[in-house]
């Protein structure tokens, strides 16, 4: 039985048949990874997981902000008049917006990389080939991970900030309406 240490990045074997060389030497600690590749590739996924999570978060809580609106003000004249309550929507309807446009920005990225890649197959290769050598964003572009990284932070903050902004409002606002 193989089992994961976490916390020290080991393997623990439990079996009577020894498969990693590894345990012969008792200077040679066992490892959870064969390859770095192998590593490597496990933080890309943790990475891609947790990203499509906070995306998918960001975009609940955006809705919430309006539900809870309606929920506790009852109708669009209660949210309009109450400054709090209006400004909470305002701050979740732009972050809908700008998460559509920087959505659609990051597509036409994306186009245009898949375009360069296709456009000349023989550079793509000395290009990966050369990645290996220095640092780089490829095959991405540094617009690409900058523009994923702006995004990831408005998809965490301002839903945030709109749901505070609705919470002040429940406590400064004013009077909650009640539907009748």
């Amino acid at each position: 039985m193989v089992v994961a240490d976490r916390k020290n990045n080991n393997i623990v074997q439990n079996s009577p048949i020894n498969v990693d060389s590894s345990q012969s030497d008792p200077t040679v600690k066992s490892r959870r990874f064969s390859k770095a590749g192998d590593a490597a590739a496990e933080l890309i996924t943790g990475f891609n997981d947790w990203s499509a999570n906070i995306s998918l978060y960001g975009m609940h809580m955006a809705y919430a902000v309006i539900a809870a609106n309606w929920a506790v003000y009852g109708n669009a004249q209660a949210i309009l008049s109450n400054p709090w309550a209006k400004y909470s929507v305002a701050i979740v309807i732009f972050f809908l917006g700008l998460n559509l446009f920087c959505t659609w920005l990051m597509t036409n990225l994306y186009a245009n990389q898949c375009d360069y890649a296709n456009d000349d197959k023989i550079r793509w290769k000395k290009e990966f080939n050369n990645e290996n050598i220095t640092s780089s964003a490829w095959p991405y572009t540094k617009y690409i991970e900058n523009l994923g990284d702006f995004i990831r932070i408005i998809k965490v903050w301002v839903p945030i900030v709109g749901g505070v902004v609705f919470i002040l409002g429940l406590f400064f606002g004013g009077q909650v309406s009640v539907v009748k």
